[in-house]
């Protein structure tokens, strides 16, 4: 399965890479971890990572590239952690002449010529690292942070369940290569006074409903805090591990009325829910948009009902 992705990689000379909308860590260092792969196994090649640039991430890993449509139509597209087309951030993926994807979220469509997923691995970044060892490829120390990045953010820092062996393997691996990690850690526990003063507001306007703890952030207290609605996925586990509310959730309202979800739980399956409200994401990790604030109740709704998971999963 390695050994097509590196084939594709290998037939063209000019490859841009996508991933999808608000950015994650997986995301960021997937595009610039795969860029420096290529860069550094195939130096004649043109490879550029795309998408915004977003802290703390620039200060990992440093800014993403820039492309006109011409070097696009002329490329190969590589679309890194995105299940669905609709979630790709620049959508001129669709003029790239061919298109691979590598992702580690549950299947929802197959929307490129060719795919590598594998919904056992805890980061697309993971996957990413396991080509460079399994077909023998390289890196640069850049590449390696970058990686390492996509798999500290999306195992939260190795607390998650699919954390694995192969995990730690990917890690060391990157860490001989010369990964920062001191950087990466340095940079994602930075905090701010404002930052504080915002995690203050969610700590004493939080609702409960039965067993989900949540809040609603209205449009114009988002501003007043410098907040934008995108940005749950940086406030919902203020609420994580708190006894009797292993679901919590976030509902960030927009200018135009629609709503930004950011659900979580300990043990149950919240894809389900978001899948419901035309979302998806991970089993315990998973978020939607709905397009007004009556739709919340239905989301609670759901929440109270999501299965539960057994302790294997």
């Amino acid at each position: 399965m390695f050994k097509n992705l590196r084939k594709f990689i290998e037939e063209h000379d000019k490859i841009a890479i996508f991933s999808h909308i608000y950015p994650d860590g997986d995301a960021v260092g997937s595009i610039i971890g795969l860029r420096e792969l290529i860069k550094t196994s195939y130096p004649h090649k043109e490879v550029f990572g795309l998408g915004n640039n977003v802290q703390p991430f620039v200060s990992i890993v440093g800014e993403l590239d820039e492309v006109s449509d011409d070097f696009i139509k002329e490329s190969a597209a590589i679309i890194v952690d995105v299940a669905n087309g609709e979630r790709v951030e620049d959508q001129r993926f669709k003029l790239a002449k061919a298109s691979f994807k590598i992702d580690h979220h549950i299947f929802v469509e197959k929307f490129t010529d060719e795919e590598l997923v594998l919904t056992k691995r805890i980061a697309t970044a993971e996957i990413i690292g396991e080509l460079i060892m399994k077909e023998k490829l390289r890196t640069n120390k850049l590449g390696a942070t970058a990686l390492a990045l996509g798999i500290i953010t999306d195992s939260g820092r190795f607390r998650y369940d699919l954390t694995s062996g192969n995990t730690f393997s990917v890690m060391a691996r990157l860490t001989n290569i010369g990964a920062d990690l001191a950087l990466i850690n340095e940079n994602l526990a930075k905090r701010s006074l404002a930052d504080f003063k915002k995690r203050g507001h969610f700590l004493s306007n939080y609702e409960t409903y039965e067993n989900v703890i949540y809040i609603i952030v209205p449009y114009l207290k988002l501003q007043e805090l410098d907040i934008l609605p995108s940005e749950g996925s940086n406030y919902v586990n203020t609420y994580s591990n708190l006894d009797y509310y292993p679901l919590w959730a976030t509902f960030f309202i927009e200018k135009d009325g629609r709503v930004f979800v950011e659900l979580r739980s300990k043990n149950y399956n919240v894809q389900k829910v978001a899948t419901l409200f035309g979302g998806g994401g991970h089993l315990k990790a998973s978020g939607c948009r709905l397009e007004n604030e009556a739709r919340i109740a239905d989301v609670l709704q759901q929440l109270t009902k999501a299965e539960e998971l057994k302790d294997e999963v």
